[in-house]
């Protein structure tokens, strides 16, 4: 079961970028390339770090997810958000400067911790640009990553905070990001009615 969830979990994240690519492509959707940068940068990490804490299949979906991260961090630099504030400056740096903590770090338990810190930390610029544009990130696709990194929970052969922490972190990111959108659109859409 572990491998079909394994192999469930990199469909769905393949499948998860189909519509996001096209959004961005219309120009629907505007990924933050700070945010792809980190994430690109730091999913690969996971995924060798989950290999080698002895994931397996669950690592698959890690390393799918990454994947395409890559794809949306190319996109991002042509169709990508264009406003870059001091905080999204601040969360780059400081996301990147936490990768050295990581490189310095033997135990694998806690470089999979610091690499989940430092994607949260990525996060920042999306989450910002979300606030005032819940229209320029796709709900589906972050409703569709709560369901991937679910599977790759499933896919897990043993649990420990090692290769647990990674996807059980994105779950609820991904979750905050979809109630972040879902507010914003109501309160947006409530203040737009009221102003006509």
């Amino acid at each position: 079961m572990t491998r079909l969830f394994g192999v469930l979990g990199a469909i769905v994240s393949l499948v998860a970028f189909l519509p996001y690519g096209l959004a961005i492509w219309r120009g629907t959707v505007r990924p933050h390339l700070f945010t792809w940068l980190v994430w690109s940068v730091v999913t690969a990490i996971a995924a060798v770090g989950q290999f080698v804490a002895g994931a397996g299949p669950s690592a698959w979906a890690t390393a799918a997810i990454a994947a395409t991260c890559f794809v949306v961090l190319v996109a991002s630099v042509f169709r990508g958000e264009r406003q870059r504030t001091a905080f999204d400056w601040l969360c780059l740096i400081a996301a990147l400067s936490a990768i050295p903590l990581w490189i310095l770090t033997n135990d694998p338990t806690l470089s999979i911790c610091l690499v989940t810190l430092i994607e949260l930390v990525g996060l920042g610029p999306t989450v910002r640009k979300t606030i005032l544009d819940p229209w320029s990130e796709s709900l589906l696709y972050f409703a569709l990553c709560v369901l991937k990194y679910a599977l790759a929970i499933l896919a897990l052969p043993k649990w420990s905070v090692a290769v647990a922490f990674y996807p059980a972190v994105n779950i609820v990111a991904s979750i905050g990001v979809c109630l972040l959108m879902v507010v914003r659109r109501r309160q947006v859409g409530a203040y737009s009615a009221r102003s006509q």
